[in-house]
């Protein structure tokens, strides 16, 4: 098996396990289940990954991976949505609309998994963490952009503030999964479109 075959072999598997894991969690998927919906025997599954916690590390970092491009795709938007203000909102906006298609029933792997992997694998703790960090500091710098051309408040320490926005999202997530509802993310929208303008 060529080193291209490999790769696409391992992304299939990483690939279908999202969905899978986002569905019944981590800890209640066995590697079974994975590979069958992939159709792969499992001695390519230890090829890749030497055990399901390692395996839970890097679906972590494939997962953060494709999330922290779709951010990045946003926030980096300065072609068609010059002011750094209207971006965030409409980044915001935007994940919203993506979880009322998705029915509140997806969402981010990174976030399900926060609690239920941080309190017995600190390799995946540490990748959970990783992944926050980048993600608040691609906010941290949209934030500061916005500050320097005076579409968001002058006043606010922007790393402080992009934890602040981070957490907030965070949690209206969490709040709306544990209830299939999707009004917690609707207040944290509004609340940033209220924080952080220049002129409120």
């Amino acid at each position: 098996m060529n080193a291209t075959a490999n790769n696409d072999t391992k992304e299939r598997i990483l690939d279908a396990a999202v969905g899978i894991v986002l569905e019944k969690g981590f800890s209640g998927v066995g590697i079974n289940e994975i590979l069958k919906a992939v159709n792969v025997p499992k001695g390519s599954f230890y090829h890749w990954f030497t055990s399901k916690e390692q395996f839970g590390v890097e679906l972590l970092k494939y997962f953060g991976g494709k999330a922290q491009a779709y951010t990045r795709k946003w926030l980096t938007k300065t072609d068609t949505i010059p002011n750094a203000y209207e971006r965030l909102v409409a980044f915001y906006e935007a994940r919203l609309s993506m979880t009322l298609e998705q029915d509140c029933q997806q969402g981010c792997l990174v976030s399900k998994l926060t609690a239920e992997v941080s309190s017995w694998s600190d390799a995946m703790r540490a990748e959970v963490s990783a992944n926050y960090d980048a993600a608040i500091s691609l906010l941290r710098r949209v934030i500061e952009e916005g500050q320097a051309q005076g579409s968001i408040r002058q006043s606010l320490d922007a790393g402080h503030t992009a934890s602040i926005i981070h957490d907030v999202w965070l949690g209206a997530y969490l709040r709306g999964t544990a209830g299939k509802q999707v009004q917690p993310l609707r207040e944290a929208l509004q609340f940033v479109k209220s924080y952080l303008p220049a002129n409120r």
